[in-house]
This record gives C-alpha cells, structure tokens and sequence, in this order.
C-alpha cells in the first residue's frame, strides 16, 4: 500500500508535531492499494481509495470522528459509551492516516462484517493511528510513516501494534450472535399471542426449570466500526466494536429462534392444559409429531391437548388436521420469541449514540491470530464460541439482552430502576448522527420516557410499584426529521405484592383488560385457594400499546370528544378500588353507579367540586338509584379513618390521592384528575395533528411535541388510581373504536413457591 501526501503549507514540515500552530486537517492523502486480502471463504480484493485528510492531535481539545483519540467524558458512568484511547498529553501526539477502499468479494468471500456473494462492493474506511513524541518534526515522522502504514484485515500488521498505535475500519456491517430471553419474558409475549390468535381468554400456568431461558438469534446490520490497540508491548491486544456515524442507511435488524422436540416453552404449553395421566405422555406426542408418526392413542393425547390450548373447534380425528395445528402453534411460538427479542433489542440499540461500544475484549498476544478472521468477518457467534469469558470486558448485546427484565420496553418491570426511588421520572431523547454535520446532515431521535411510583395500601393493603413507560424512535434518518416519522409505543404496569384477596385479584384483572366483566378463573381460584396460610403473593398487572395499534389510539383522538369524555368515565369508575360493599363489588358495578358521578365531574370541569360538594354528590347519586343504595353503602362511603381523614377507597379518600392540589387553584381543589386527562387528550390530539401535517421537529429534541405528549401520560402514572383508569380508559377507546383484539393486557400472579400464573384476554 503506498501513499501520497500533499502537505498545503510547506512550511510546516519543519515545526514540532506538538507545535500549537499546527493544523489539526494538516494534509491530504491519496492511498493506492491493489491487495487480495484472504478471508474465511474467499478473499477481498480491495481497491484504489478517495483523497482523505491526514489529521494531527496534539492537544486535549482536538476531537477524533472515530472516538480513538480525545478527551474522555463524564458521561455514561455505566461503560457503555467506549473511551477514547488515547489522549494528547504534552508528550505524545497522534496522526491519523485514513482511506476509503473499495473492497470486493473474490468468489464466495465474506466481506469485512457483510456477507456478500462475490458480486457486490463496499466501500470501507480504514485508518492507522500512529503516536510519536511531541518534540518531533512533521516532516521526518510523514516521511518514516508512509513507509511502514498498515491495515487491520492484515493479521501481521496488528501484531505489528505499538502501544500508542491503534488500526481501525469501518463499514456497513453485519453482525450476527446468539441471544436468550428469560423465561418471564417469553412466556408472557406467547401466552397474549396464543389469546389473540384462538380469540379467547386464555390461564396457563407455565412450569421450567429455575433459571431457563428460550434461545435464538439476532443479525444487526449498520454502520460499524473495528479498533485493535495494544496499550502494552509485549502483551494482550484490545479489539472494541463500536457503533459509528452512519452514512444514512437504516439499521436492519432480524431475529430468529428454532423449536423442536426439545423446546421448553413447547413442552410448557403443552403440560399446562394435561391431566396428570397425559402429562406424562407430553414428550412422546412431541416426538411423534416431529417425526410425523402419531399412534392411536397419542393422537387421542394430542388433541386433547390442543384443543386445552383453545383450538378445540379446529381438531377433528384426523392425523394431519392435528399435525397442522402443531406446526401453527410452533409457528405462533417462534414468531413470539423473535418478535420480542427482536423489539427488545431495537428499544436498547436505538437509544446508543455513536461510539456505544458493542464488544470490547482484550486478547492475548498468542490467541490473536485464531479469531483475527472471525472478528473482521462479524461473525460474533463464531467468536462467542471461540472468545474466553475472561476476555470480555464490555458486550452490549449481552448487557442488554439479557437485563430486558429492567431496561427493555415492554418486556418486564424495571425492578432495579424502581427499588432505587419512590418517584422517578425519566426521559430519555438520544441522537443520532449520519453525517459530521450535525445540524443540517441526515439524523436519526429515539426517545424513552418512563415513570415509576412506589405506593403503599392502596390495593388491599399491598405494597404498589406501578408506572409507564412511552416510546418513540424514527427507524431511519432524516434530514428533516418529523412527527409522522416515528413509531410511538406505550407500556403501563402495576405491581404489588402482599395479601390481596382472590376478589380483588379478579376485580383488577377484569379492569387491567386481562379478564372480561362477569368472568372467573378456575386456575386463578385454584392457586390462591390452595396456597397455604401466610403464603405472599405477587401480582403483575400490565398493558400494551404497541406501535401499530398506539397509532390508531392517535388517529382517532380528537373524533368523537363527547365519547371520548363517556370512555374516561366510565374507565374512572371501574378503576375505582374494590370493596366488599355492595357498590364495589365488581367493575360492573361501579360502573353502573358511578360513571354519572363522574361524567358530571368532567363536565363541569372540576369547577367548585369541594369536600363539602364531593361528598354531597356521592350521597345524591346513591339515593337517586334505582333501587337506592342501602343506608350501610352510602355511610360507608362517608366513613372516615381513625386520624379524621376520609377512608382511602371511598370515593373521597381517591379524590383526597389522587386529585387533590396543593391549593384551591381556580375554584379547582380536586381538579388534577381532569386536568391531567384534558392535557392528555389535547396533547395526544396535537402529536396525531403534527404526525397528519408532518410537521419537522424542534431544533432541541427534548423540547418537541413528543415531550409534551409524555408530560401528561406520565402525570397519569405517578398515582395508582390514575395510572388504572388511564389503562382503563384506553381499554374503553379501543372498544368504542373497534381495535380492542389489538390491545394486549396481561396479568401474572405468582403465589408462593408456585409458578406464575399467566391470564389475558382479547
């Protein structure tokens, strides 16, 4: 490889490289290669390159694009944003000798991190870091360099590394690993797909092993970037991959996952719907199925089975009727898993900025030269196997993946993030970059918003984490990023843990969606009633907006607001707390009794609704009924605690936590309630608005109609009643707009030692 370097100011030749006159863009170099490169498979023939600058870093200020050299940041504490390697300290400056290569597959080759077929080219930028003292002259170290310049696709000229020395490439790059879902996870996404696809409600309680968890696979293609460095000669090597700026392709990101006869989840679905007698039969009828070889009598099993699943109308006799249902409920399962690892891993990739490293290991000296390939090829399953545990220093797909029960959207609680504080707030806008202009080049949002609130009592008694989370991320770039450019989605859970009662239980999961009004569950009432005394039980209650149904919610927001103001009253009266009082027994109930109440309390927009009014009105409507309440029902609702204060599921008592203000603000002292649903309704109404005109946004992200819209949803999860009827609101919309099949509600209660008991309902 030789190079031809123009410097624009000779005079510079003569100056030290630490001189402070010294130009960071101090020339421009030609680099003229015709190499044949061998590669696992093939080779690459790599080509004539674009004229690039030859850059100089000889103060703490000077910025490296590819993050090597710089200054280090106090930002992500948690590692996840690589360091720069080096850092101009008064003795020690760096030149940066880059080139763009065409490279091109020679017969079946596999191409640095992309696959091709021996047809196709890419370009890829490579660059070789040399450090050299400060007091050196430009001219000689240009002159000894160009000789000596090396490639990172070359295993001799990474050995060849000093320790201010670093070798790095970038390009559109495929990645494909290995990944696992925890068992939690997986179970609930295919339990509600399982509910949605035979139409029903659906309980099953899914036994694994402790600690077991589904398999599958991930391919990531984007704008990556490779760096090898050796801080110490002799000694181990670091290698980091590390997301880069992107010349504006989208990220592609697949998923996938196999069953067989071995499959866990499987084997669970099926041993969940068997008798005691078929349950050991299970892994015979999967065996036979794989195999196509179903007996009389297993066949009698199999259909048993599926027809306990919810596909009983589909089975007749026949061998094939039930093999074809086998195979779509192999399907249905798959499908689940990579669709959740797949959303997992989107919601985490979209929010890292350039330079989040992916991988970091550090290498010994004598392992380097058995996975230099499989590194520049990308194939980080092959180095999964090949890599010791000792060798890894970061990995973000692992972090990641297997942490989602924290961080990923959707797909669990954030147990670390609430156990930390009572009541947080979080938004989090990340900003991506396909160009080095960042104000006018292509780029690319992605926004989390989530809320967490810890309460305690309000549901029988029981300790309540209960919060949201929002999402928005565009999934390409843009030079004009817009509303309508985005995928919106929304996640809400509530979870407690205690003593809570079986009736309590059915009533919130009634109003969480989970199960329909007037329903039971005899699995449901089977674990509580048989746990022993004093056994904890811990209930999860969650709701799911995902995109394509979030933007039906949106686009029909605004239509209808008479009906929209009915849905929210009703939805306030289911979501109010269960009681063994005759007026509480049930979602039904409450909602015949007191959604008037509470569509007056809309309609007067909370104007003059005092103490002394409140408890006047609840009084009136229960005399009004027909038949009027009985006289123990509205002195119920007029009693108070032992301190004086109203009891806390009285209708006063959720006034007093969750709608009272500070103050009486504008003849307003428990008007919070309608405040936060009137600015969510205009703030939701305003974002479809923006989507329909496509409207650009902010030039500061964090102050777009996307932040306004999260301002009231996370206003309605900082408080267990009003976080229950905003699910319940939306549950009542979807309904009177006829996508109720698309929401997707579940509940998992977990009783002692015993497995979680998964319910949902479409």
């Amino acid at each position: 490889m030789s190079w031809s370097i123009e410097v624009p100011a000779v005079n510079t030749l003569n100056r030290p490289l630490g001189d402070a006159s010294q130009e960071q863009a101090l020339a421009r170099a030609e680099c003229s290669v015709n190499r044949k490169v061998p590669l696992p498979g093939g080779s690459v023939l790599l080509g004539a390159s674009l004229e690039v600058p030859v850059e100089l870093f000889n103060g703490p200020e000077d910025k490296d694009d590819a993050g090597v050299v710089g200054k280090r940041s106090a930002e992500a504490p948690d590692g996840s944003v690589a360091e720069p390697l080096f850092l101009p300290d008064g003795f020690t400056c760096w030149l940066k000798y880059a080139a763009e290569l065409n490279a091109e597959a020679s017969a079946e080759g596999t191409l640095p991190f992309v696959t091709l077929d021996g047809k196709g080219a890419v370009n890829v930028l490579v660059a070789d870091y040399r450090g050299h003292p400060t007091r050196q002259l430009l001219g000689e170290v240009l002159r000894e360099d160009a000789k000596t310049l090396r490639l990172p696709f070359q295993l001799d000229d990474v050995r060849a590394l000093g320790p201010h020395d670093a070798l790095a490439f970038q390009t559109r790059i495929q990645l494909k690993t290995g990944a696992t879902l925890s068992w939690p996870i997986v179970t609930a996404a295919v339990v509600t797909a399982l509910a949605q696809r035979v139409g029903r409600a659906v309980a099953l309680q899914l036994k694994a092993d402790v600690g077991i968890s589904v398999g599958g696979f991930l391919q990531l293609e984007d704008e990556l970037r490779l760096v090898f460095s050796r801080p110490k000669n002799p000694g181990p090597f670091t290698v980091s991959v590390r997301k880069a700026v992107s010349h504006g392709g989208a990220v592609k990101i697949s998923a996938g996952a196999t069953l067989g006869v071995e499959s866990p989840l499987l084997t669970a679905l099926l041993t969940s719907v068997a008798s005691t007698e078929q349950a050991k039969e299970v892994s015979k009828v999967m065996e036979a199925l794989e195999a196509g070889k179903l007996s009389p009598t297993l066949l009698t099993v199999a259909t048993a089975l599926l027809g306990g699943l919810g596909f009983k109308e589909e089975l007749d006799a026949a061998q094939t009727t039930v093999e074809k249902v086998y195979d779509e409920l192999k399907k249905l399962i798959k499908d689940s898993v990579c669709a959740t690892l797949k959303a997992g891993f989107e919601y985490e990739y979209a929010r890292c900025t350039e330079d989040t490293t992916l991988m970091e290991l550090e290498v010994p000296e004598a392992s380097l030269g058995g996975v230099h390939d499989a590194l520049i090829s990308g194939d980080l399953a092959s180095i999964q196997r090949q890599v010791k545990d000792a060798w890894t220093r970061r990995y973000f797909h692992m972090t990641s993946i297997e942490t989602q029960r924290t961080r990923s959207f959707g797909l669990g609680w954030r147990d670390v993030f609430l156990a930390k504080s009572e009541d947080s707030k979080k938004l989090k806008a990340v900003a991506q970059h396909a160009s080095r202009d960042h104000a006018n080049g292509p780029r690319r949002y992605a926004f989390q918003g989530a809320r967490s609130y810890k309460q305690e009592g309000w549901l029988a008694g029981a300790k309540v984490l209960q919060g949201i989370d929002f999402s928005a991320q565009m999934r390409g770039f843009s030079t004009r990023p817009s509303a309508d450019a985005f995928e919106y989605a929304f996640f809400a859970q509530s979870q407690l843990k205690g003593s809570p009662s079986l009736q309590s239980l059915l009533d919130t999961a009634t109003v969480w969606g989970a199960l329909p009004d007037g329903g039971s569950c005899e699995r449901l009432t089977a674990l509580v009633q048989g746990a022993p005394r004093g056994a904890s039980i811990t209930a999860r209650f969650e709701l799911r907006l995902d995109s394509r149904t979030f933007k039906k919610l949106l686009k029909q927001m605004g239509t209808d607001p008479a009906a929209e103001l009915d849905c929210f009253a009703i939805a306030l009266a289911r979501a109010l707390p269960w009681e063994s009082v005759a007026v509480r027994t049930s979602p039904a109930v409450r909602q015949q009794i007191y959604a008037p109440l509470w569509k007056k309390y809309l309609l007067d927009r909370a104007r003059n609704w005092d103490k002394a009014s409140i408890l006047r009105s609840v009084d009136d409507r229960l005399k009004r009924m027909q038949p009027p309440a009985a006289l123990q029902n509205r002195t119920w609702e007029q009693s108070s605690m032992a301190g004086g204060g109203p009891t806390p599921a009285a209708f006063m008592g959720v006034m007093e936590n969750a709608s009272r203000y500070g103050g009486d603000l504008g003849g307003m002292p428990y008007g919070k309630v309608y405040v936060i649903w009137a600015r969510l309704t205009q703030r939701l109404k305003a974002l479809q608005q923006a989507i329909d005109a496509r409207s650009p946004l902010s030039d500061d992200p964090e102050h777009s109609i996307i932040v306004d819209a999260f301002d009231p949803l996370e206003d309605s999860g900082s408080d267990g009643f009003r976080l229950t009827a905003t699910v319940a609101w939306f549950l009542e919309l979807s309904r009177h707009w006829g996508f109720r099949a698309d929401i997707q509600p579940l509940v998992g209660i977990k009783v002692g030692d015993q497995p979680e008991l998964l319910l949902t309902s479409v």
